[in-house]
């Protein structure tokens, strides 16, 4: 049994990468083998949106360029992660977006740590500036298709403040618990707080142009708002739960790859119209003169 830890934290020994230490050393106490990793130490380059990794199947053109696939491998070789970012001006590190956007190639090659279990740690400065914290872990983890089994906000305003607050630690190292816990059992029950959203947990709820159905922006899955008890409550149908769990809602396997076909007809039309737009305003640089 491997357990992951990802720190995407410039800091060193700063409270992300303090409170997922002390999440690993839970697992280790009670039996996992474990590996840390920070994502900033490491060259992630930006997706270049060719979509060749869906259509062409040869893999991301960067693979052997960067370190995101030797990254994604590491995903790959864990039975569960503690994933921990701080929470930078309402959301998570660029870092973790910039992740997120080369798992374009999960269309073409599906992942293979789908189900297993993690746990997200997000330590903050500033209260009222954590909206969207939780967005792009959500986001990191269900695009690679595991189950978060808790997450924790955790405000620890000063550098290396975490140690200073027992209770902040137990509840990390309770967090490690139940990640082996969930490993050995393969019960993926949602153990945090409770949100709205039934599958990513979170209360980032979107209303949609008809002006009476609400959508998760992170799962897709839709509802109908209600005020019951003074409260609002949103109610989502058994269709829309099983449409989530079923997998139909996948973007790539239902949007993206039937377009293969069309594009490739259109290929000669494209090519045609933007040598319109090669000339103007040229924004790239020109290449070096060789001075040899």
């Amino acid at each position: 049994m491997k357990v992951l830890g990802i720190v995407a934290s410039h800091r060193r020994l700063g409270n992300t990468e303090i409170l997922v230490k002390e999440a690993l050393m839970a697992t280790e106490r009670d039996g996992a083998e474990v590996e840390i990793v920070r994502w900033q130490n490491y060259r992630i380059l930006p997706c270049e949106g060719l979509a060749t990794c869906l259509f062409g199947g040869v893999g991301c053109k960067l693979k052997d360029v960067d370190d995101h696939n030797n990254l994604l491998e590491m995903i790959y070789q864990s039975d569960g992660v503690v994933f921990g970012a701080p929470c930078y001006i309402k959301e998570a590190t660029a870092v973790v977006k910039q992740f997120i956007d080369r798992l374009f190639i999960l269309g073409s090659q599906p992942s293979r740590v789908r189900g297993k279990p993690a746990v997200i740690i997000m330590p903050y400065a500033t209260r009222g500036y954590t909206q969207y914290a939780f967005l792009q872990p959500n986001i990191l983890l269900r695009q690679l298709g595991m189950k978060v089994i808790d997450r924790a906000l955790v405000h620890t305003q000063g550098m290396n403040e975490a140690v200073a607050h027992p209770e902040l630690l137990e509840r990390v190292c309770g967090m490690g618990k139940a990640l082996v816990n969930s490993i050995r059992t393969g019960d993926t029950t949602y153990l945090g707080e409770p949100g709205i959203c039934p599958i990513c947990h979170d209360r980032i709820i979107r209303i949609r142009k008809d002006g009476e159905t609400v959508e998760c922006g992170t799962c897709g899955i839709t509802g109908k708002v209600n005020i019951e008890g003074g409260k609002i409550k949103v109610h989502f149908s058994e269709e829309q739960l099983d449409w989530i769990h079923s997998g139909r809602s996948g973007h790539a396997a239902y949007e993206i790859l039937p377009s293969k076909d069309y594009f490739r007809k259109l290929r000669p039309i494209l090519r045609e119209g933007r040598e319109k737009y090669r000339e103007y305003l040229q924004i790239d640089p020109e290449p070096a003169e060789s001075t040899s």
